[in-house]
C-alpha cells in the first residue's frame, strides 16, 4: 500500500460514522466491500486536508497515490480519488486515458462509478482532446463489465450540461442507441440521467430523439425525461 494511501485509510478508519449511519454497509451502494460509514462530506473533508498539506505534489506521486486508493479494500478508499482528480487539475489534465480506462475497471456499484465519472471531468476536458476521449467511451460502451458501461454515459451528463457542442450530444445518443436495450437498472437510470441533461442545450433535438425511439428506450427514461420536458422538474 501506498504511504500516503495508508495515511488517508487511518484518518478513514479514525473517524466515526456519519450522524445516523452505522457500519454495516448499506446494500443500495451496489457493492459487497468494507464500508466505515463515513458520510461524503467526511471523507471529502479527510481529501482535502490532505490536498492542503500537500500543494506540491509530483505527478508520479499523485499517481501513485490514486492507483494504490482504486485498489482499496473499502468503499471509502475507491471513491476517495473524486476529490484527488478534482483538486490536483493540472495532474488530471495529463492523465493518460488508458489509466482513466484501468481504474474505471476497479469500481463496482452505482455509486463508485458515479463518484469518479459524475463530476471530475468537464466539457473542457473532453473537448481538449476529443478523439482520445470519443474512443474511450465507446470502448466503455461495448465493455463486458456493466460498471464500465454505466460509466461510458456517467462521464457525458456533466459535459453536456457545460457545451452546446453538438459532437457531445451526438456522442450521447449513440451510446444510448448502443445501451438502451439493456435491462440493469445501473445502465437504464444513467439513459434517463444523461437524457434529461442534454435538454438544457438540446431540447429540441432530445424531444426529437424520444419520440423516434420511444418503443426502444427503458420505460424509466422515456417516463422521467418526458417529465423534464413537460415540467422542467426531474
Amino acid at each position: 500500500m501506498n504511504r500516503r494511501h495508508q495515511a488517508i485509510l487511518e484518518q478513514i478508519q479514525a473517524a466515526e460514522p456519519g450522524r445516523g449511519q452505522t457500519t454495516q454497509r448499506p446494500e443500495h451502494l451496489g457493492t459487497a466491500r468494507k464500508w466505515y460509514g463515513l458520510k461524503n462530506e467526511q471523507r471529502r473533508r479527510i481529501l482535502l486536508d490532505f490536498r492542503a498539506a500537500h500543494k506540491d505534489l509530483t505527478f508520479a506521486d499523485w499517481l501513485a497515490l490514486i492507483d494504490s486508493l482504486y485498489h482499496g479494500d473499502s468503499y471509502e478508499e475507491r471513491c476517495a480519488p473524486q476529490t484527488l482528480l478534482l483538486k490536483y487539475p493540472l495532474h488530471r489534465r495529463q492523465l493518460p486515458l488508458a489509466q482513466l480506462d484501468g481504474w474505471l475497471g476497479c469500481l463496482d456499484g452505482w455509486a463508485e462509478v458515479d463518484g469518479t465519472c459524475q463530476t471530475v471531468f468537464s466539457d473542457k476536458d473532453l473537448l481538449a482532446d476529443w478523439d482520445g476521449w470519443s474512443a474511450l467511451l465507446a470502448s466503455l460502451a461495448a465493455d463486458a463489465n456493466v460498471n464500465k458501461r454505466r460509466a461510458a454515459l456517467v462521464l457525458l451528463t456533466a459535459p453536456i450540461t457545460q457545451s452546446d457542442d453538438a459532437r457531445i450530444l451526438q456522442l450521447s445518443l449513440q451510446l444510448i442507441d448502443r445501451l438502451k436495450g439493456e435491462r440493469d437498472k445501473r445502465i437504464t437510470k444513467a439513459i434517463s440521467w444523461l437524457l434529461r441533461k442534454g435538454i438544457k442545450h438540446h431540447r429540441s433535438a432530445i424531444a426529437t430523439y424520444l419520440e423516434a425511439n420511444a418503443a426502444s428506450l427503458p420505460a424509466v427514461a422515456l417516463r422521467e425525461t418526458r417529465k423534464k420536458l413537460l415540467t422542467g422538474k426531474k
